[in-house]
């Protein structure tokens, strides 16, 4: 399975912690035949939409991912009392504003219009999340199964032309990272440098989540990514895990939780992914969840997860070349984070063991002493929610895709990767890089306009530059926008070409084929060509269980010129 979740995901959240405009982006998620996203509304995508009355309504074959969802989802829905089942139409659901946006699937505020009920609705993707039709099947499965009140609670699912829309509980007080950023708002930056949370509301969250982690692993299910921005906060104190379509069945049937009923896809967010998860090499189990709650705990205490600051590549090379992360690790000062005791460190310390057989299990961390410090539900009310009422909400979803990002010349002339991936930061960082931003292009301007006009010579066209972008899948089948400037007299295409197998972009059996397709598309713009675009196989070929597909670039990749 792709690293796209079903029920969450992404950073997607079944959380109130709206988004900054309340603005719908709902065809976003539309999708042509060119893979591009369109402009218009919910209203405009809606007619459009298949209803899922039955499974021959829908227009794929019984084996595609699509058809799997419908038929797990109908299923699902033909066991329960009339009474108690929610509406199965996207007719019966009024779509308000985005809460979150991840590579493959975006979170909705929604209102039930039957049930006269708020909600919050996943649509996920299927062309892109590439799951397989036994996996889905079973991710819909561990949905409807989950019934604890530390998981979010999943009420139904359905097919909307190529998406799942998966019907959730919405907890209206938002993730805790909602109320990590509030928090920050509130006492200010300066003394939330020596720490966010207090220990008690922080042994209080962690025991909750600890519960519901507890639960999942007693059901042979792991999560996959455990996260402060999946973990959500309902009015009245509860804590509960979100984005469980992430997490898989580890054992076929259950009660058999050895180590060898592991898993070995790549799913989860780098900078709380456990260490074996990236190596991929002898899989992992339910253990990996305790390495996300050691890094979530750093998360509550500090505001950030440890090397937020980087891009995934070099996240990944950090965790598994570093010794195992610990408070300091975000420290930018000696005894910065004094005010936490003993009995949290060391919580901390056992769960980031690089040996997966070396962390305790979810039972065992919750008889640790630090969980003595604990409250109940009355405290989260009072310190979580009435204590910040007066701060803004603040938003911190993207709209970017987490494959996706730039390739980028640096001062020396070297080719880098840029990444796209939303970074969790706050608004005033946000407005700082568009400051700094502004002023870059405002002294590219003055530069400009101090040098000598120069007139372009007739034909030549060695000083234009291009932009363009590469559309191809990766090795977890994703489709990837890889953005990228070309100067005819900077750069060449074979350099371009290198740079992308080298940033691990592309197959190096691709190289020549990618350049000469990017060389074609360059001399159709020097002809004032009308043709925007090529589409071309692949050396690399596909994967053993797939077909080549043009439509869909399974074995193909496409580039393009952006206006």
């Amino acid at each position: 399975m792709s690293s796209t979740n079903l029920a969450g995901g992404g950073g997607g959240t079944a959380s109130g912690g709206g988004g900054a405009d309340g603005s719908n982006p709902r065809a976003q998620n539309t999708i042509t035949s060119e893979y591009s996203t369109t402009a218009g509304t919910y209203s405009d995508t809606m007619s459009s939409i298949n209803t899922l009355g039955s499974t021959s309504t829908l227009h794929a074959p019984v084996s595609s991912p699509i058809a799997a969802a419908a038929a797990a989802s109908a299923a699902l829905v033909a066991q329960l009392n009339p009474a108690d089942r929610w509406p199965t139409e996207p007719s019966a659901y009024k779509l308000d504003e985005s809460i979150g946006v991840g590579a493959t699937a975006t979170v909705f505020t929604a209102f039930c219009l039957p049930r006269n009920e708020k909600v919050a609705i996943k649509c996920i993707n299927l062309e892109k999340c590439q799951t397989s039709v036994d996996e889905l099947s079973h991710e819909i499965q561990a949905m409807s199964q989950c019934n604890h009140p530390n998981v979010v609670s999943y009420y139904t699912s359905f097919i909307a032309q190529e998406e799942l829309w998966v019907v959730m509980r919405l907890l209206n007080c938002g993730s805790m990272l909602d109320i990590l950023k509030r928090k920050v708002k509130a006492i200010g930056k300066e003394q939330a440098q020596f720490g966010v949370l207090d220990e008690v509301s922080i042994a209080t969250v962690l025991r909750e989540v600890l519960k519901g982690l507890e639960y999942f692993h007693l059901n042979g299910q792991i999560h996959r990514d455990i996260k402060a921005g999946n973990i959500l906060l309902a009015d009245d104190g509860t804590i509960q895990i979100a984005d469980f379509g992430v997490s898989g069945w580890l054992a076929s049937s259950g009660g058999d939780l050895s180590r060898q009923k592991v898993r070995h896809t790549f799913v989860g967010t780098p900078c709380w992914m456990a260490p074996e998860v990236m190596e991929q090499v002898q899989g992992y189990d339910f253990k990996a969840d305790i390495w996300s709650l050691g890094i979530l705990a750093i998360e509550l205490a500090t505001g950030t997860a440890p090397y937020h600051k980087y891009p995934p590549m070099k996240v990944l090379m950090l965790t598994l070349q570093n010794d195992p992360p610990t408070l300091e690790t975000n420290a930018e000062r000696k005894d910065q984070y004094k005010a936490y005791g003993k009995s949290f460190k060391t919580l901390i310390r056992d769960c980031l063991q690089k040996d997966p057989a070396k962390r305790p299990t979810a039972s065992e961390l919750l008889k640790y002493s630090f969980f003595k410090k604990a409250k109940d539900k009355k405290y989260l009310v009072h310190t979580l929610i009435e204590n910040l009422a007066s701060v803004p909400v603040v938003s911190h979803h993207s709209s970017k895709k987490v494959a996706s990002g730039k390739l980028r010349k640096d001062a020396h002339g070297n080719w880098e990767f840029e990444y796209d991936s939303p970074q969790e930061s706050d608004s005033d960082e946000d407005e700082e890089r568009e400051k700094k931003k502004e002023k870059k292009e405002q002294a590219a301007a003055a530069a400009a306009a101090a040098a000598p006009a120069q007139a372009p010579e007739a034909g030549n066209q060695s000083s234009e530059t291009l932009n363009m972008v590469l559309r191809v899948r990766n090795q977890q089948r994703e489709l990837n926008d890889i953005k990228f400037d070309y100067t005819k007299s900077a750069d060449t295409v074979e350099g371009i070409a290198h740079e992308l197998v080298t940033a691990e972009l592309i197959d190096c059996h691709d190289l020549v084929i990618v350049a000469a397709n990017l060389q074609k598309l360059i001399d159709y713009a020097g002809s004032k060509s009308d043709r925007r675009s090529i589409t071309f196989a692949l050396n690399s070929g596909v994967h053993a269980n797939e077909v080549p597909d043009e439509r869909t670039l399974t074995g193909f990749a496409q580039i393009s010129l952006l206006d």
